[in-house]
């Protein structure tokens, strides 16, 4: 898995508009989460297959969290005060191991000294009181109305130790197969799972190909329309190695796994015809790599705006495997529990926040640079820009202050609504409503990352942020 932080506020305002209002702060980030109505599972694919709905067809935002080792590191009261912490802030989703090979401290044992098989190695030897305890934990995130990125077989960074490839190239296809048929009715009463078959690895390259198909295949009712994925290796999305040619029909979502640049794998992705819907599952992690808050948030945004409409999913260490001692190498903070507040915890439900309270499923990113006319920049300093074809909405992210033009035309021929929204704090200042027949600049507020939106005025929409727009 992807192993993967320094917040700067300016106070300089600069701007090449008239600002008409400057104070639409929103309420913090849990109070307005509070005032959403829950969404109800299963999640599915949209009509037209570029993004995700609800059971109820309202779209549905992946804002997710890394918590690789949850079943086999934490305690249950332990979990409940993580799950409890990452619904409350925002999260709607986690990325969980659930048998983890290595990055606990008793694995392949749960905290209890529970392990997943009744003989090691052996996957048609569940034991069914290891995923008793794995079920208590996805029942918890149901409640808490949370989705849960399962991986049931994660294979390991290049195939190896810590992963499980050497067990799976050692097993037969029939064992694989029952290990996939006692976890689709094993797991069958609910409805937030979204598998994510393998992990870290390219399965063509280690010869994995053929068990890992039988594996999913036999793990997939295709009468449930349950979500599927998988994880490959950084620097792949789940299509280049599943369904490059169109055969393997239980994969149903797709997603990227990326470095610190999201946004050239997405726009790949995107631009796919017969696309599936796809979301960010790894970049870098928050204390790893280099990484800053602003860092992080680029990483979101800009896969968002290539075309990541499914959502994206943030990685912290050292929550991700919970202080356990045999990944303390990923970084030096070893605290899990503190980290729960930390920089990247407060802002990156911000992302979910923001696109679900505009129709961001109507987005579609701006691979020509025709929104943006002069401000774009390359590399770290990108300019991320989607817009709505039917004139709705532009949304662009501005990684550093900076000066854009904008062709306001794309929000239709009468005037736009723009606003700053602060991807740091969650508050919005509304900047003006302009006529859209020329160009305008607009310049960030403070040397910081921002992000641009622009409505249609004649739609009189709220304060991005707020909650979700009808």
């Amino acid at each position: 898995m992807s192993h993967c932080l320094a917040l700067r506020a300016r106070s300089a305002v600069r701007s090449s508009v008239t600002v008409v209002a400057v104070l639409a702060v929103l309420a913090p980030a849990m109070m307005a989460a509070t005032k959403r109505q829950p969404h109800r599972f299963p999640v599915r694919v949209s009509y037209d297959g570029s993004y995700l709905v609800d059971a109820v067809n309202r779209p549905f935002f992946i804002n997710g969290d890394a918590g690789w080792s949850l079943i086999v590191q934490l305690s249950r009261d332990q979990a409940q005060t993580y799950i409890d912490d990452r619904a409350a802030k925002g999260f709607n989703a986690i990325l969980v191991n659930l048998i983890d090979h290595a990055y606990g401290d008793l694995a392949p044992a749960n905290r209890d000294g529970q392990r997943p098989f009744l003989e090691d190695g052996r996957f048609d030897t569940p034991n069914e009181a290891y995923f008793a305890h794995a079920d208590w934990i996805i029942a918890q995130a149901e409640q808490r109305g949370m989705l849960v990125l399962l991986a049931p077989l994660y294979l390991g960074f290049d195939c190896g130790p810590d992963g499980w490839c050497a067990e799976a190239k050692s097993s037969s296809y029939d064992a694989l197969r029952a290990y996939g048929h006692y976890l689709r009715q094993r797991f069958a009463a609910h409805s937030n799972i979204v598998w994510v078959v393998g992990g870290d690895a390219d399965v063509r390259a280690h010869g994995m190909t053929g068990r890992l198909r039988a594996f999913a295949e036999s793990l997939i009712d295709r009468r449930s329309a349950r979500l599927v994925t998988a994880h490959n290796q950084r620097g792949q999305a789940a299509m280049d190695v599943w369904n490059a040619l169109n055969t393997d029909r239980w994969l149903n979502l797709n997603n990227v796994y990326t470095g610190r640049l999201t946004y050239p794998k997405a726009l790949e992705q995107s631009g796919w015809p017969g696309r599936q819907p796809l979301f960010l599952i790894e970049s870098n992690y928050e204390n790893e790599q280099d990484s800053t808050p602003r860092s992080l948030r680029s990483q979101a945004y800009w896969a968002v705006l290539s075309g990541a409409l499914a959502g994206h999913v943030f990685g912290n260490c050292p929550i991700w495997h919970f202080g356990t001692s045999a990944a303390k190498r990923f970084c030096a903070v070893s605290d899990w529990v503190s980290e729960l507040n930390s920089p990247g915890s407060q802002s990156l439900p911000l992302v979910g926040r923001l696109f679900s309270s505009r129709r961001f499923f109507k987005l579609v990113p701006d691979r020509n640079h025709s929104v943006i006319i002069d401000g774009v920049g390359s590399g770290a300093d990108y300019a991320a820009a989607a817009y709505a074809p039917d004139g709705t909405l532009i949304i662009i992210y501005l990684p550093s202050g900076r000066s854009v033009r904008v062709d306001l035309s794309r929000v239709g021929n009468s005037r736009a609504k723009v606003w700053w929204f602060d991807p740091r704090t969650g508050s919005s200042t509304l900047v003006g409503a302009f006529p859209t027949d020329v160009p305008r600049s607009f310049s960030t507020p403070t040397d910081d990352d921002w992000v641009l939106v622009v409505d249609r005025d004649s739609l009189n929409l709220p304060a991005p942020g707020l909650p979700d727009t009808p």
